[in-house]
Parts: structure tokens; sequence; C-alpha cells
């Protein structure tokens, strides 16, 4: 349960939306993007509120570019002022993922198991069982598309 917090945590800066897929299907994908590292596929799952706060981060970093950098090359995130001016979310969500200091710390969900989504009008939670603990990963209708809340599994 730590190594699931420790990772949702880093991932409520990575709002994504996966369209036209059920719920399983949404939490199939997030996973899937985290294990490949794609942070485009990941931001494309999350809820919008929770895109609007990577968007807000991002914002932040760029109003001090050079700053910035060297904050995020401090973290072992490599990213030059240059590329931060048309960073988006899913860019700056690979970058962390490849950065060998955060990339060292992933955990392998390749053995994540899904269980059947419980629908609640625009809600739904998706059970997720990884190394005998399960956690409910909760998701919003958005504009007909299903998407990771900030919140989900209460631990982001």
């Amino acid at each position: 349960m730590k190594l699931f917090s420790t990772v949702l945590a880093a991932l409520c800066f990575f709002p994504i939306a996966c369209g036209g897929e059920t719920p399983e299907q949404v939490v199939k994908t997030f996973f899937e993007a985290y294990e490949n590292a794609d942070g485009s596929a990941l931001i494309n799952c999350m809820s919008s509120e929770e895109l609007s706060d990577i968007n807000d981060y991002i914002d932040q970093l760029k109003e001090t570019p050079e700053e910035s950098a060297d904050y995020l090359s401090m973290m072992g995130i490599e990213i030059t002022a240059e590329s931060m001016e048309n960073m988006t979310a899913g860019d700056f969500v690979t970058a962390l993922f490849n950065s060998p200091v955060y990339s060292d710390q992933l955990p392998d969900f390749s053995s994540a198991e899904f269980g059947e989504a419980r629908i609640y009008g625009d809600r739904a939670l998706v059970p997720v069982t990884i190394e005998d603990s399960m956690e409910e990963i909760e998701l919003v209708l958005e504009d007909g598309d299903w998407k990771i809340v900030g919140n989900g599994m209460g631990m982001l």
C-alpha cells in the first residue's frame, strides 16, 4: 500500500483522457502507460481537474525557466529552459518517468489485476490488486469519457 501511495502521489500531477473506453479499460491503459513511461498516454486518462493542476505547475515552471531547469536537474529531471516553453503535461510526465532518480524508484505493476468496475451514475470504482493488496481507483465521466480522479484509491 505504501508503494501504491508513493507512485500515485507522484502521479497526481498527471491527468489523462482515454476516450470511449470502459472504466476498466481506462485503468488498464493508465497502468500500461505507467509501465511504458508514456506520459502523454498517462495524461490522457486523468480527469480535467488533475490536468488543470499539472498545467498550473508547468505554468509556474515556465515563469522562471532557468531556475526551474536547475531545480528539476537537482532532482534528476532533465528539462532545459528552452524546452520548457512548449512543454506539455505529457512531456513533463515522460521526462519525470525517464529521469534516473525517479525511474529507479518505479515499482513493477506488470502483475496488476483489474476487477470489474462498479458504476454509480457518473462515477466508477475499479478494484486493482497488486501483490495481494487491493485498492480501488475512482473515475469520473467527463464529456462521455471515463477519467481517473486525482484522489483515485484515496491516495492522491
